[in-house]
């Protein structure tokens, strides 16, 4: 059983309106994908000014409708866009946060639910060896593109927030996990879990997360 601290959790959906990227330049704002502006959001407001010591981002399908227009590319013997095949991979939002934000904290970027990415922040800090460290964690996904016919539909979203070890609020039952083929529910379910007041949640012996 882990024991976190989660604090500034964030939701940025696609389907609401989204503050203002004010810290990144109008002309690079605008070349950033959708998913891309919701991730960014959601980190910066999260951090809202704070530093940390270590970020973990999280998503299972990252920017794919990038990787399927590369794709589409090749099919047709056109020379893939080095700009575009950049920012398709799946560490290609860190790297923007990292230039956009002018912000040097060491990350990683993981093919992982929230939960998942909940646990590597959780490992970090045990092994840091940093007194009173601190981790931003964000989750991000948008539905595939529609040649995928048997993948969900969802609206895209991203989902941040600061773990840290002191003042544990979160009990986390790494043996409980759901394991959902689709990643995103479990952001949105821990999201839902979050809202709840210790009242309203329903049998939480089955849940892998529990207040504390």
């Amino acid at each position: 059983m882990l024991q976190i601290n989660v604090s500034q959790l964030c939701m940025s959906r696609a389907d609401e309106t989204a503050p203002a990227l004010e810290q990144i330049p109008a002309m690079q704002r605008r070349r950033l994908s959708g998913i891309a502006k919701l991730a960014l959001s959601s980190a910066i407001h999260s951090l809202n000014s704070e530093a940390v010591d270590y970020i973990v981002w999280a998503s299972q399908y990252g920017d794919e409708h990038k990787t399927l227009k590369i794709l589409a590319d090749v099919l047709q013997d056109q020379t893939p866009s080095p700009t575009q095949f950049s920012t398709s991979v799946h560490n290609a939002i860190a790297g923007l946060y990292s230039i956009l934000c002018q912000d040097a904290t060491p990350s990683t970027s993981l093919a992982a639910s929230w939960s998942e990415a909940l646990i590597e922040a959780y490992a970090w800090l045990k092994t840091s060896g940093r007194p009173n460290a601190r981790v931003l964690v964000v989750y991000y996904d948008e539905a595939l593109p529609a040649i995928y016919q048997e993948a969900p539909l969802f609206n895209a979203f991203a989902m941040s927030a600061i773990i840290a070890l002191e003042a544990a609020n979160l009990q986390l039952d790494m043996h409980a996990l759901s394991n959902h083929r689709h990643k995103y529910l479990d952001a949105q379910n821990f999201y839902d879990f979050w809202q709840q007041s210790e009242q309203d949640l329903k049998h939480p012996q089955t849940q892998a997360w529990q207040k504390c």
